[in-house]
C-alpha cells in the first residue's frame, strides 16, 4: 500500500491488517511513521513499514526487494496522491509535474513494479484510488482533476490487459472525506498572479472545500471499501463512495450540461463569465 503516513493510506492499512492481510505500509518519508504505528497498536495489530516515493527512479530496485523480502503481493492499494489547490494559471510547472509525477507516473511505475510477480502467480488485485475529480472537473483542482481523470482511463484499459492473468484491478472513487489533505498537507498553486485575478474565485472553491471537509466522516468509510475490495469473489470495477460524491456524479449524468454550469457559478457566487455565452 503506497501512501499510508496519513488519511486514507493509513486508516487502509491498519482495516487491512485488522482483517487478516499481511500489510506493507509504504511512505515516502518514515519520519512521518509514527501516526500510523500508533494506529496499528491501537488495534493490536502488525503492519510492515517501509519507505518507498513513488516518483523516484528507483521505483522497479526498490519493489523488488519488497518482494524478495515479503514475498509476492497479491494485492496493490495504490492510495499515494497529492492535490494543489489553486487556478491552473496560478499553478507553476513544478505544481503541476508534483500531481503528474505522483499521481499518475508514480501510480504507474509501481503498478509496472508489482505485475511480473502477480502474473506468474496468475492472481492479484489492484486497487487504484482515484477520486471523485476522476468523473466531474471542478474549478480550482483542474490539475489534479486530470491527474485522476488519467488514473481513471488508465485503469479502465489496463483492466482488459490483465483479465486473461488473473489480475483484477479495481477503481475506488472517494469523495470528500475528513483527512490531512485539507488540513496540515493542504498545498496551493506557487505563482498567484500579482492582479489577483483568480483571488476571488479560489476563495470560494476553499470557503466550499473546507467547509465540506469540516462535516466529512473520517476515513475509516474508504478503508473498509478497500478491505471490501481486496476480499469480494467478484468486486465491482468501480466503487464510488460519500454521499456527496455519490450525489454530483448523478447530477453531472442527468443534468444538461449548461444548467449543471449554472449551478456551479451559482455556488461559487461567480456571476459574470459565462463560458457558454460565445457560443
Amino acid at each position: 500500500m503506497t501512501g499510508a503516513s496519513s488519511g486514507i493510506g493509513l486508516s487502509a492499512a491498519v482495516a487491512c491488517a485488522a482483517a487478516g492481510h499481511q500489510v506493507v505500509a509504504t511512505l515516502r518519508n518514515l519520519d512521518r511513521r509514527s501516526a500510523l504505528e500508533a494506529a496499528a497498536k491501537a488495534q493490536g495489530v502488525q503492519v510492515d513499514v517501509e519507505q518507498l516515493d513513488v516518483t523516484a527512479t528507483d521505483v522497479p530496485e526498490r519493489i523488488r526487494e519488497l518482494v524478495l523480502k515479503y514475498g509476492p503481493f497479491t494485492g496493490l492499494v495504490n492510495n499515494a496522491g497529492v492535490a494543489v489547490g489553486g487556478a491552473f494559471e496560478e499553478q507553476s510547472e513544478e505544481d503541476v509535474r508534483l500531481q503528474f509525477e505522483t499521481n499518475v507516473f508514480g501510480l504507474m511505475a509501481v503498478t509496472r513494479a508489482v505485475l511480473p510477480s502477480m502474473r506468474a502467480a496468475r492472481r492479484g488485485r489492484i486497487i487504484n484510488v482515484s477520486s471523485v475529480s476522476g468523473l466531474v472537473g471542478l474549478p480550482g483542482v483542474s490539475v489534479y482533476a486530470a491527474t485522476k481523470h488519467a488514473v481513471e482511463g488508465f485503469s479502465e484499459a489496463l483492466r482488459w490487459e490483465l483479465a486473461g492473468f488473473g489480475v483484477e484491478v479495481c477503481l475506488l472513487e472517494p469523495g470528500t472525506f475528513k483527512t490531512p489533505i485539507y488540513g496540515e498537507n493542504q498545498r496551493r498553486a506557487s505563482q498567484p498572479l500579482p492582479d489577483r485575478a483568480y483571488q476571488a474565485l479560489t476563495a470560494a472553491v476553499e470557503r466550499i472545500i473546507l467547509g465540506e471537509a469540516a462535516k466529512a466522516p473520517p476515513p475509516d468509510v474508504v478503508a473498509k471499501a478497500v478491505v471490501k475490495l481486496l476480499g469480494a469473489d467478484a468486486p465491482p470495477f468501480r466503487t464510488l463512495i460519500g454521499r456527496d460524491a455519490r450525489a454530483l456524479v448523478t447530477l453531472r449524468r442527468v443534468v444538461p450540461d449548461r444548467l449543471f454550469a449554472l449551478g456551479v457559478r451559482q455556488k461559487l457566487g461567480v456571476h459574470d463569465v459565462d463560458p457558454d455565452r460565445s457560443r
